[in-house]
């Protein structure tokens, strides 16, 4: 049986027009265990930090204060300080407020390890159903998958992270300030960094704003170049990351509009509503709390919260769809590298066995 016999999707990787993330989004969302499972590990890593912040804080209030004038209080302390009961609650729980600080800052680097580990998981489970196409148990192949993939993505992973410190070291290290600074705008040496000596503060500003902006599309090609370049390990099962990372990022050098325009929309569809439509939410939320402070205010905070997790869950998943139809799509198969995921046979929605020298053997 062959993989397009039982094409789960209902989509065609030869398309590879702008509805190309459309198609991935919707497909991902339809995998509602998965980016549901996803969401739930990664509410549970939120909650130690939560545990300590509000056991914490409530120690520190007692008895002592109205709850209204605490809600308002810690509102303020906690956010921007106000001009009143922000700063005095400040000034009189510093300790405490300082430990806690610590503590979090300790806590917190240990979670968002396990929350990169997680994301490395995650990435080999959502390729694995993305290419298996199952019909039944999703999600014990995407843990198959995470599994089976997990060491090879986390040596990506370490290499993006490298990637991403060169890249940052380039747009706010000694080439940017010897090059732009020194050679172009001929800013002395000792004002390299502050800039003082520049004709206005609009070349200041329009100067930062253009740093910026350069790291951030250098990050989101580094983000772009792992995606792609896991999926290319899955789609062949390869071994070596130096080698799939080098053709990948040819690869993307050869086609910037087709590996880039899918990603690149479903980045603007998550920033529409995480940060347009969750954000605006966010901001209503908060400013009725400020008027009139109330648990269903924090309850609602927290589900709109979760909302734009999922949601974030939901485009990383179609994020990987999109990357693996693009990849089989421009990344043919050779005798060197055939496609593991051409012939197989097995049930539908059960595992599936690859056909290769008259043998077979599982593919988790």
């Amino acid at each position: 049986m062959t993989r397009d016999s039982k094409n789960v999707d209902h989509d065609n990787m030869h398309l590879l027009d702008w509805r190309l993330f459309l198609r991935s989004w919707r497909i991902a969302f339809s995998r509602v265990q998965l980016w549901g499972a996803t969401t739930l590990v990664l509410l549970i890593l939120s909650l130690p930090s939560f545990l300590q912040t509000s056991a914490a804080f409530r120690g520190m209030i007692g008895n002592r204060y109205p709850d209204a004038a605490a809600a308002r209080d810690l509102h303020g302390s906690m956010g921007a300080p106000s001009l009143n009961l922000g700063e005095v609650f400040r000034q009189d729980h510093r300790g405490a407020l300082a430990q806690l600080d610590g503590s979090l800052a300790a806590s917190g680097a240990a979670l968002a390890f396990l929350a990169f580990l997680f994301g490395v998981f995650a990435a080999g489970g959502w390729l694995q159903v993305v290419f298996e196409r199952p019909r039944g148990r999703s999600l014990r192949r995407f843990g198959l998958g995470g599994a089976r993939y997990f060491g090879r993505f986390l040596r990506i992973g370490v290499l993006s992270v490298l990637a991403l410190g060169l890249a940052r070291w380039i747009w706010y290290g000694a080439p940017w300030s010897h090059i732009v600074e020194g050679l172009i705008l001929e800013v002395p040496e000792y004002d390299r960094g502050k800039l003082e000596t520049l004709g206005s503060e609009r070349q200041v500003r329009i100067l930062g704003w253009f740093q910026d902006g350069m790291f951030a599309i250098a990050f989101a090609k580094v983000m772009v170049w792992a995606t792609y370049t896991r999926t290319r390990m899955a789609l062949r099962d390869g071994r070596s990351v130096i080698v799939a990372a080098v053709a990948t990022a040819f690869l993307m050098l050869r086609h910037p509009i087709q590996t880039l325009r899918p990603l690149l929309l479903l980045l603007v569809l998550e920033a529409l509503v995480v940060l347009g439509v969750c954000g605006w939410g966010m901001g209503a939320v908060q400013a009725r709390f400020d008027a009139e402070p109330g648990g269903w205010h924090v309850a609602l905070m927290f589900l709109i919260g979760a909302l734009a997790l999922a949601w974030r869950q939901v485009t990383r998943g179609a994020r990987y769809h999109a990357a693996a139809r693009v990849s089989q799509a421009l990344v043919p198969p050779t005798e060197h590298r055939p496609d593991p995921w051409a012939q197989t046979v097995g049930g539908p929605g059960g595992p599936q066995y690859p056909v290769a020298d008259d043998e077979y053997h599982v593919t988790v």
